[in-house]
């Protein structure tokens, strides 16, 4: 096992990571380019085609998580809502306090089946970043500004063409908005203060209104929320960056299933029942720190082996002609092409540990950040 998370640990495996899911990505975006006309023929084709393709991106850094960090996943849930999970649309809530808490939720979709065709709420930022935000603009990610007067008309629309979606999906949604700091929780209690809200200690204000468009345009189409709270044990913050060394982790997720019927329709008394909600979250995050445990049972959610062989298939397919093109260069005896070949795989490692760096907690956006009260949006 030492041996085993030595090498894990090399910068070569790192590159080798790196190249398939950079190579493999571009490619399979391609591929979603080539679908554009089949939306005009049939949308739900295209749709399908999506899903899948998409499946192919999301799933190699599950296959991480999974398999190659090998951090395993301790369900708490009631047992009786558990048969449910995958065979209907659900909005998932989950908390935003880690560097991966976003790869969690998608490990827990992948559980389920529903990686390929699951959305979230992303910055429009996002939409521009080769692979993962190429990929998502053809699964149709709903993405916003963060200006309420306009996402309210776009996000609103994005959800309503959801609603005929051909597969089951879940809503994946961070309704604090942006990821947890203590400058950030500082300043939102603030906010707590100044309106008359119970203070959070473990979380964020909830932004009221993202919740509820949410809520209200897929009211018929959803069935529930699945408000989710996830915790490491030891106290561990886990990164990307010690994903991709091979360190693993445990993580502890609670998930409790909330017919969307119970959530009321009306905006106030929506944003009451939201901030009910987190009060509640933070209750069980206090519960875990002082228990190291969720309330409740456990149930057993095995990790599936479609993310490893979607791996293993675009290994195969991408290394191969890489070790004929190595093979080449170094039987060349050129110096200079040998050169360029290492300051293009240098190039592309250090492109990687920027995508990763923007993941990381001390590199999150400054939403929340300002001293100034914080609207709902």
């Amino acid at each position: 096992m030492g041996l085993l998370k030595l090498l894990k640990s090399q910068f070569l495996f790192h590159l080798i990571i790196c190249y398939v899911f950079l190579v493999s990505g571009l490619i399979i975006n391609l591929l979603q380019i080539f679908t554009s006309p089949l939306w005009l023929v049939s949308k739900q084709l295209a749709r399908r085609i999506n899903i899948r393709l998409g499946y192919c991106i999301s799933s190699q850094m599950v296959a991480a998580l999974d398999w190659w960090s090998g951090t395993e996943c301790t369900l708490y849930t009631d047992p009786k809502s558990y048969p449910l999970y995958g065979k209907e649309n659900a909005i998932v809530v989950l908390n935003h306090s880690y560097d991966i808490d976003f790869l969690c939720g998608w490990a827990f979709c992948d559980r389920f089946g529903v990686l390929g065709s699951s959305k979230v709420l992303a910055k429009k930022e996002l939409s521009y970043v080769p692979v993962i935000g190429w990929m998502w603009y053809f699964l149709e990610i709903v993405f916003c500004k963060r200006k309420w007067e306009e996402d309210r008309r776009t996000v609103a629309k994005s959800l309503q063409n959801l609603r005929d979606y051909p597969e089951k999906y879940w809503f994946l949604l961070f309704c604090e908005g942006t990821r947890f700091t203590p400058k950030k929780h500082q300043i939102s209690m603030h906010v707590a203060e100044s309106k008359g809200l119970p203070k959070l200690k473990y979380h964020l204000l909830p932004r009221t209104k993202g919740f509820w468009i949410t809520v209200q345009n897929l009211r018929g189409t959803a069935a529930a929320v699945y408000d989710s709270t996830l915790n490491f044990r030891n106290n561990e913050t886990p990164t990307l960056l010690g994903i991709l060394n091979g360190k693993k982790y445990h993580a502890d997720l609670y998930v409790r299933r909330i017919p969307l019927e119970l959530i009321p329709e009306d905006e106030v008394e929506c944003a009451s029942w939201l901030h009910k909600l987190y009060q509640e979250k933070d209750s069980f995050q206090e519960h875990y720190t002082q228990t190291g445990r969720f309330p409740g049972p456990t149930v057993s959610s095995s990790r599936r082996p479609w993310p490893l062989i979607n791996w293993l298939f675009w290994a195969c397919l991408l290394l191969y002609p890489l070790g004929l093109l190595l093979a080449q260069l170094i039987s060349s005896g050129s110096m200079l092409t040998i050169l360029v070949s290492v300051a293009l795989c240098s190039t592309a490692s250090m492109g990687v540990r920027w995508m990763i760096g923007q993941t990381e907690i001390n590199r999150s956006s400054n939403y929340g950040n300002n001293e100034v009260p914080l609207n709902d949006n």
